[in-house]
């Protein structure tokens, strides 16, 4: 196990420090290739990680049923719609596209400002369920509390450097989660995006991963 506390850590230090180093490295070398750069080191960083929580040896907190992972292959198709809104809409306050958002059209941002963290949180959240073990819950169950509290933190990184009056705009404009902005946060494309996305998911998890999750759901 101890691969795996190791590859959590260099995760960690690998978004943290970056972040830490943001405005300088920004200035230095520009923001595309900062975003270019970090958005490699994250993929890398996340690949050895899970690596790490496939070979780590561990034990089960709970039994496994069927339902669990049931339930993981039906949340993650809203997660992945949350996801593909994360891409094709702009994200004024998270991660993703920051031009192009208009206050009066605030789609996706009035039911949730961060729709690629609530994918992630979704995410953790069903395979925590599904998998049981301590390393699944330590790494998956970590996953969501990370994304939860980068609510907040990337809120903060966004609204840095913006006058009152511009702040004050997207905050009124959007929500951090509001179940009453639902209407009219998901566009047909996203939608069918969102749709895309899990169906490759679905089927390239049992050749990726190693694991088919319609088996496993004994679908």
């Amino acid at each position: 196990m101890a691969g795996f506390f190791i590859a959590v850590t260099v995760f960690l230090a690998g978004h943290i420090i970056p972040g830490l180093l943001r405005e300088r490295l920004v200035r230095r070398i520009g923001y595309r290739p900062y975003i270019i750069a970090f958005s490699i080191l994250s993929v890398l960083l996340f690949g050895w990680v899970i690596h790490e929580v496939l070979v780590a040896e561990s034990f089960l907190l709970w039994d496994y049923q069927t339902w669990q992972a049931q339930l993981l292959v039906v949340v993650m198709l809203p997660a992945c719609i949350l996801w593909a809104c994360a891409i094709l809409q702009p994200c004024p306050l998270s991660i993703g596209r920051k031009t192009g958002f208009d206050p009066a059209k605030p789609g996706i941002n009035r039911f949730c400002r961060h729709p690629l963290l609530l994918g992630m949180i979704l995410w953790g959240a069903g395979h925590t369920i599904a998998n049981g073990d301590i390393v699944a819950v330590l790494f998956f169950g970590g996953s969501s509390i990370f994304a939860l509290i980068g609510f907040w933190r990337m809120e903060k990184i966004r609204l840095r450097g913006m006058t009152d009056g511009e702040q004050a705009i997207l905050l009124a404009a959007t929500r951090r989660f509001s179940l009453s902005g639902l209407k009219g946060a998901f566009r047909g494309r996203d939608i069918l995006a969102g749709i895309v996305l899990y169906l490759l998911i679905l089927g390239g998890h049992g050749h990726v991963i190693g694991v088919d999750p319609l088996a496993m759901a004994g679908w």
